[in-house]
């Protein structure tokens, strides 16, 4: 009975209406949408950083010890990547859009901006993480050559950080496609929607 009226309430409202309700409905889908994406962020962006503090002190020790001098640049090389690991995710979040904004179509336009910034960051990955990771570590191990009792030791660490290397890639891959390209889109559409709805 009650979704009778419903229906009829529905099919005798005018289109102005119907665009007001159904902006109202995507306005709450996205807001609780992008709720739950900042607290993944969040809980990356504490992984990550915690996992960089404590690099940095492992390998300021491993400087000091380790005996092979390729090895004790590629370790300050290390702490040097880790302070960028920390600064690269901390400016990525400096867009974050507040909660609230006076005018909605600016709020959507700064998550817009927000989630383009955060596709970015995981589209260009292998550049700024991969890539001197792998260099770092493998000028690390490469340092202990000169001692034949860590050949093996070597090439099994070279391996395990290719293969991690490649498992990153592809993760931060499929998180960009299915985190933000659907969320931009949804976006886009509510901005169009507003637009229309003011004109």
């Amino acid at each position: 009975m009650i979704n009778d009226e419903l229906n009829k309430i529905w099919k005798s409202s005018s289109k102005v209406e119907k665009v007001k309700f159904e902006k109202s409905r995507l306005i709450l889908e996205l807001e609780s949408n992008m709720d739950n994406l900042h607290k993944r962020i969040r809980f990356r962006d504490l992984r990550e950083i915690a996992a960089a503090i404590i690099v940095i002190p492992i390998f300021i020790y491993y400087a000091v010890i380790i005996p092979y001098l390729i090895s004790k640049i590629a370790s300050i090389l290390i702490v040097v990547w880790a302070c960028y690991v920390i600064y690269k995710l901390r400016q990525a979040n400096n867009n974050k859009p507040s909660d609230y904004h006076e005018n909605y179509l600016i709020y959507l336009e700064k998550n817009k901006e927000y989630l383009r910034e955060q596709k970015e960051l995981l589209d260009n990955i292998f550049w700024w993480y991969i890539a001197p990771f792998l260099f770092c570590m493998s000028l690390f191990v490469i340092g202990f050559l000169g001692d034949s009792n860590q050949t093996n030791w070597v090439i099994t660490t070279l391996a395990g950080g290719g293969v991690l290397s490649v498992i990153i890639y592809f993760m931060n891959k499929r998180a960009s496609k299915n985190e933000y390209d659907g969320r931009i889109s949804k976006i886009e559409n509510l901005i169009k929607m507003m637009k229309s709805t003011e004109t």
